[in-house]
């Protein structure tokens, strides 16, 4: 099966019928995250938060610009209420530490103030950016694994801007 007829496959498929089928490997407040193969997982929204952080995630994707995706895991697949990405390894699966430091996260010198600028461009929550939950190591690099938390300030913002909610 090719990879675009998975995902829609995936994406056909119930909460529950996704439950069954593959392997949960975590969750948040608004959403589980299940392993598909090796090489991608679906984050699945339970609730009405999930869709939005699905459509959050995926406007910083297809918006970041080149310099910030480098920090960001590739979104492969979009749906509301399902979002397809890369599999990295958690780095909370390594390191027991709640925050990171963002200012040793990644080795290239400027990768602290690109973070804070996608932080800031797109409203993100700062605690949630910190979190090392947020963070996974893929290609040998670390990168954000969940970035679909916003402020209260950017809750209002893609709420009125795009309809998010």
């Amino acid at each position: 099966m090719n990879d675009k007829k998975l995902f829609k496959q995936v994406c056909s498929l119930s909460n529950k019928e996704i439950a069954k089928k593959y392997e949960f490997i975590g969750e948040g407040m608004c959403r589980e995250v299940y392993s598909i193969t090796e090489d991608y997982v679906v984050k699945v929204a339970k609730v009405d938060g999930g869709r939005y952080q699905n459509s959050i995630e995926n406007h910083v994707y297809t918006h970041a610009s080149k310099n910030l995706l480098k920090y960001l895991c590739p979104i492969i697949w979009y749906e509301p209420n399902r979002i397809i990405m890369r599999r990295a390894i958690p780095l909370s699966s390594i390191i027991k530490d709640k925050q990171i430091d963002l200012k040793t996260i990644r080795p290239e010198k400027e990768s602290y103030d690109d973070v804070k600028k996608l932080t800031h461009d797109f409203i993100l929550d700062p605690e949630d950016i910190i979190s090392t939950s947020s963070w996974g190591i893929y290609n040998n690099k670390n990168v954000l694994i969940d970035y679909g938390c916003t402020t209260y300030l950017g809750d209002i913002f893609y709420t009125i801007r795009y309809g998010f909610h």
